[in-house]
């Protein structure tokens, strides 16, 4: 009973997933609950790939980034920070919350073999620009900010727990910065790596000067490609 009620919600809320980009969501999107142990590729395409698309490229009228050039271990984190509660959890958060309704449903055993699905099963793909920046100013303000954890060419750092940037959606780049400056991300106990995130973001709260280095990003190759 409990698992039919939480389809209900999740089929009512799963129309807009990750951050909000528009007022009128594709109304045709739907998607399903991957049986009880079912594959990984069974489980991306009935639980993840109606909104992120069916190679993972992303969907930016659904709010849903590409999420093809992320490590698995990163993944892995952030699928269970949003089945525990790590994110998503604050009210303000819509796009988080949102996304913790579509995982809440997945074991804790399929999640280390979806996030290595993801990321190395699914063909790389490398999202069009949205944004515009100045990339020569950015490329600035991205090696004295952030290259000490995302790395020189932004391919991230596991050891930081820090995660490529390159590659990645550059609205969803955008957004999900200001939540750690809205302090949507990295509040919780048990976010270690967010709140070091949170507690760096402050340094970039220039809209003009975020667009620049995610404009520097947008010039770096992609680890996959």
């Amino acid at each position: 009973m409990f698992r039919f009620a939480l389809l209900l919600t999740l089929l009512g809320s799963f129309i807009s997933c990750g951050d909000s980009i528009t007022d009128s969501p594709d109304p045709t999107v739907t998607m399903t609950v991957a049986p009880a142990g079912a594959d990984s590729s069974e489980i991306w395409q009935q639980q993840c790939g109606v909104c992120h698309g069916a190679a993972g490229e992303g969907n930016r009228a659904l709010g849903a980034p590409a999420l093809t050039q992320l490590s698995s271990d990163y993944l892995a984190r952030q699928l269970t920070h949003f089945i525990n509660g790590v994110r998503g959890a604050d009210p303000k958060d819509q796009a988080g919350h949102r996304m913790a309704l579509s995982v809440a449903l997945l074991a804790p055993s399929d999640i280390p073999a979806l996030a290595a699905f993801i990321s190395t099963d699914l063909p790389p793909s490398r999202p069009e620009a949205t944004r515009k920046g100045d990339a020569a100013r950015g490329k600035d303000y991205y090696t004295h900010l952030c290259s000490a954890c995302h790395g020189g060419n932004a391919l991230g750092n596991p050891i930081l727990g820090a995660p490529a940037l390159a590659g990645a959606s550059d609205w969803y780049l955008k957004s999900s910065y200001q939540s750690f400056l809205d302090g949507l991300r990295g509040q919780h106990a048990d976010d270690v790596y967010g709140a070091q995130m949170a507690r760096l973001a402050p340094a970039l709260p220039d809209e003009d000067d975020l667009d620049d280095v995610i404009a520097h990003i947008a010039t770096l190759p992609p680890k996959r490609s």
